[in-house]
């Protein structure tokens, strides 16, 4: 294999409920993602040596191991390079991200660039992992790494990472408001804590679970919910200007995971419009219309 492309989607979740600090150092989380397409791209040609370019949105993002997607590479090196017969672990590829979902946006466009890797690489290297296998190693990335991998909607345990599927009786259509000042997710959970310093047990998300199998949006529009919104809003003035302009125009709204991105639940004949009026409304931000669920990462192109 010279060369693979891969798409990977961004996330939202329809609910985030936070518990307190597990002994692991996390938070408990019970959530439910969904897959947007609003996508980055993972390609990957044969090389010698691993390397990593970034480009789009993450054009000035470092690409050393610090960056999920290298991190991702060089652990399908360390997992299957004796396996293809090389003890020196003598895998190679030279990988190119082009980004478009919003960075520390609470979009997890960071997880999924570290799921476009390990498919692309599982393709590029012919190793031939079962998806199961590359969400084991999702799993030792971050939270929502296995879940890129998977998309649709999932139910997420533990730190997020535990995911079983959910099923959704309709597509939903969102309009998204993001901005290029990111909100990044330790602080929002650290501020959490500070509010809620007395957390046990997640609240369960099992009422909207059920509801998502209705085929009408509004059946679950009243169940979307963040823990995070409280944090983020003390954080972020501007965002809890946003998100109660919003609420009191009527709309069906959410933030996306720990901000600052948020998100309005919309038909999807009225979505365009909608989302016209509030580039004039609110000029400062891009507005982006996008549809969910879709497929998590999977390969495009290969050669």
């Amino acid at each position: 294999m010279r060369y693979v492309s891969v798409t990977v989607p961004a996330k939202i979740n329809l609910a985030l409920r936070v518990g307190g600090v597990r002994d692991n150092g996390y938070h408990a989380l019970d959530t439910i993602y969904e897959a947007v397409d609003v996508r980055d791209v993972v390609e990957a040609w044969a090389a010698d040596e691993l390397s990593l370019e970034m480009s789009g949105l993450g054009a000035d993002l470092p690409t050393d191991e610090t960056n999920l997607a290298m991190k991702a590479a060089l652990l399908m090196k360390r997992e299957f390079g004796a396996k293809k017969g090389d003890p020196a672990c003598g895998l190679g590829a030279r990988m190119k991200v082009t980004k478009k979902i919003p960075l520390a946006g609470g979009m997890a466009g960071g997880s999924a660039d570290a799921a476009g890797a390990l498919v692309a690489l599982n393709a590029l290297w012919e190793i031939g992992a079962p998806l199961s296998q590359l969400e084991k190693l999702a799993a030792e990335l971050g939270s929502d790494v296995p879940f890129a991998v998977r998309g649709f909607v999932a139910h997420g345990t533990g730190r997020g990472e535990k995911i079983s599927p959910v099923r959704a009786g309709t597509k939903h259509t969102w309009v998204i408001l993001s901005q290029n000042e990111g909100l990044p997710t330790p602080a929002v959970f650290r501020h959490f804590d500070v509010l809620n310093p007395d957390a046990a047990d997640p609240a369960s998300t099992e009422e909207l679970r059920r509801a998502l199998n209705s085929s009408q949006p509004q059946d679950f529009a009243r169940l979307l919910i963040n823990d995070l919104e409280a944090p983020a809003r003390a954080l972020r003035p501007d965002v809890a200007a946003l998100l109660d302009d919003l609420k009191h125009a009527g709309y069906a709204v959410l933030l996306s995971g720990s901000g600052p991105t948020v998100l309005i639940l919309s038909d999807m004949d009225a979505a365009p419009e909608l989302a016209e009026g509030l580039r004039h409304d609110f000029p400062n931000y891009t507005i982006t219309v996008a549809r969910g669920p879709v497929r998590g990462a999977h390969v495009t192109h290969a050669e």
